[in-house]
């Protein structure tokens, strides 16, 4: 017959042994989190900075680049004095000899104008043309732009300023500042009923050669980039 199996007691675990094991399991989990870290900041780290360059970035496609202070609600012929070319070209200030354009673009606003100074035959227009750009940099087409029409390039306003004066008592002044561009043309007045030709000069009316016609366009255009920053 056969009998029942013997029941053998096991032996139980030894609590030296799990006392062991527990302490080193303690000892080795921060060394095994530390080893996860360097690489979690890492990754931490990169989306961070992704998104504080993509925050960047919508910000400046929504503010657009910094205009300096340029305003776009005032006429620059208006707010352009004159006080130079006026003491040497006659203080009679007349009406230009055309209407102004203004023109509101969300990415340029421009407007150009036109002043008249001493009447009669010996008169001159001062043509000013004023540019905002608010999207792009004008910089590199304009330095191109004037390059290739040989105009010099100067320090004396702005970021950078271009002048060419010829030798036909005219002077053309153009100035980068920021993102505004500004040009300012002194011209002897031609009707179109005198066939394209200036009219004889007055002998008793003020007379400027290009070299003071310059210095005096420099002086008024400083205050003018002023007037329309103020």
């Amino acid at each position: 017959m056969i009998s029942e199996p013997e029941l053998v007691d096991e032996p139980g675990p030894d609590p030296a042994a799990t006392a062991a094991t527990d302490t080193r399991d303690t000892l080795d989990a921060p060394r095994r989190a530390w080893s996860r870290r360097p690489w979690l900041g890492a990754v931490g780290g990169a989306v961070v900075a992704s998104a504080v360059w993509a925050g960047g970035l919508f910000v400046y496609d929504w503010v657009g680049p910094g205009l300096g202070g340029y305003r776009t609600d005032r006429d620059p012929c208006r707010v352009a004095h004159l006080d130079g070319l006026a003491s040497v070209l006659g203080s009679e200030r007349g009406e230009g000899s055309r209407p102004p354009q203004k023109r509101e673009h969300p990415a340029l606003f421009r407007w150009n104008c036109s002043v008249r100074l001493a009447a009669g035959p010996s008169a001159y227009d001062v043509v000013i043309d004023y540019e905002l750009h608010r999207k792009t940099d004008p910089g590199p087409e304009l330095g191109a732009e004037m390059d290739t029409l040989g105009y010099e390039r100067t320090g004396d306003l702005g970021d950078v300023s271009y002048v060419d004066a010829g030798d036909d008592d005219s002077v053309r002044l153009v100035v980068l500042d920021g993102q505004a561009v500004l040009r300012m043309f002194v011209m002897p007045n031609v009707s179109p009923t005198d066939g394209g030709i200036a009219p004889e000069a007055d002998p008793k009316a003020p007379t400027a050669g290009p070299a003071a016609l310059r210095t005096h366009a420099v002086e008024d255009m400083r205050q003018l980039m002023s007037a329309l920053k103020s």
